[in-house]
């Protein structure tokens, strides 16, 4: 017990030690440095007001519609293909999951058999006629294949058109 109790007061009096007046010069050091420190902290830059501008309902659209803004440059752009036309069946599809697996020459009139992703049967088409989501017009059909007009937007946001060759496989190629 007497060993318990030396293991407590040896901490205690070390800390009453520590706390005596014998550290004098360094408070006073301190002190001293202290003096010539002083903090400076530069003004804030001033805040300028933005003007008030009135939101008029009836002319404006809500800051919180989810639609996306059009510019009048996009209205008026010639170039655009036509969205209010009926969507045709293959339109559905991107080009790249459609295959030409024939070609129908019947009389004059040439179509084009157009294999879907499955479970889809082939589908026929003919010129004039669209495919693939990129407005794609079909403008030839031929023994090797069919060529496609698509309209896409370049980088800059201009309608451009593109032509694509899809050719029907060589027999005993995919």
């Amino acid at each position: 017990m007497k060993f318990h109790r030396l293991l407590f007061l040896c901490p205690l009096l070390l800390l009453l030690g520590c706390a005596a007046e014998d550290h004098q010069d360094l408070r006073q050091w301190m002190r001293e440095e202290a003096k010539g420190m002083r903090g400076k902290v530069s003004a804030l830059p001033e805040i300028a007001a933005f003007p008030v501008v009135a939101y008029e309902t009836e002319t404006l659209t809500s800051p919180f519609a989810p639609g996306k803004i059009v510019t009048l440059e996009a209205v008026a752009d010639k170039t655009a293909p036509d969205r209010t036309r009926p969507q045709q069946p293959l339109e559905v599809f991107p080009i790249e999951d459609l295959r030409v697996v024939g070609v129908i020459m019947a009389g004059a009139v040439p179509y084009a058999l157009i294999q879907t992703p499955p479970p889809n049967k082939p589908k026929h088409v003919r010129v004039g006629e669209y495919m693939g989501r990129s407005f794609g017009k079909i403008t030839a059909i031929t023994r090797d294949g069919i060529t496609v007009l698509e309209t896409v937007k370049d980088v800059n946001g201009a309608w451009v058109e593109q032509e694509k060759l899809l050719m029907v496989p060589k027999e005993g190629g995919r």
